[in-house]
């Protein structure tokens, strides 16, 4: 009887214990735009295409702190719409993160709020082999250009 209850913890474990994460990374990601280069594309009043790179801090609930950078592309009308981004997260220890965001731009006032899901992608170090996804949601204050300063909370879950 102990021999099938073990048996079975084991089966259970084993379909199971996979569907869990290895490791959930919560942090914010403040950035600056540093390239961003826009065009009208002519077809309704308002309607932009562009790409841009941000780098800045990646800062979590214990203090520690990563830098962290991203090339993408976006598509908006009156500043709404969608985009999507490769993005890079360092830690201290040397270890990388590589994740893709693809998500909307939607305007406020003068506020533009963002929300994204999450791909992970891969990474080094601790990150190797690395898998996963997430979910995002933050703002950027400012008018999309260089100089411009946003935000996002990030809930990654990372699994090898």
């Amino acid at each position: 009887m102990k021999l099938r209850l073990f048996a079975f913890a084991l089966l259970f474990l084993g379909v199971f214990g996979n569907a869990r994460a290895d490791e959930t990374l919560k942090f914010r990601a403040t950035m600056h735009g540093t390239f961003v280069q826009s065009q009208e594309v002519g077809d309704v009043d308002g309607h932009v295409t562009g790409v841009g790179r941000f780098s800045g801090l990646a800062s979590f609930p214990d203090g520690t702190v990563g830098t962290s950078y991203f090339v993408g592309t976006n598509d908006y009308i009156k500043g709404a719409g969608t985009f999507s981004i490769y993005q890079n997260l360092t830690l201290n220890d040397g270890s990388v993160l590589w994740f893709k965001n693809a998500g909307t731009a939607t305007v406020e006032g003068t506020t533009t709020l963002l929300k994204e899901t999450v791909t992970v992608l891969g990474g080094k170090g601790r990150f190797e082999g690395a898998k996963g996804d997430g979910t995002g949601t933050g703002a950027r204050l400012t008018p999309l250009a260089v100089g411009a300063d946003l935000y996002y909370d990030l809930v990654i879950d990372v699994k090898k």
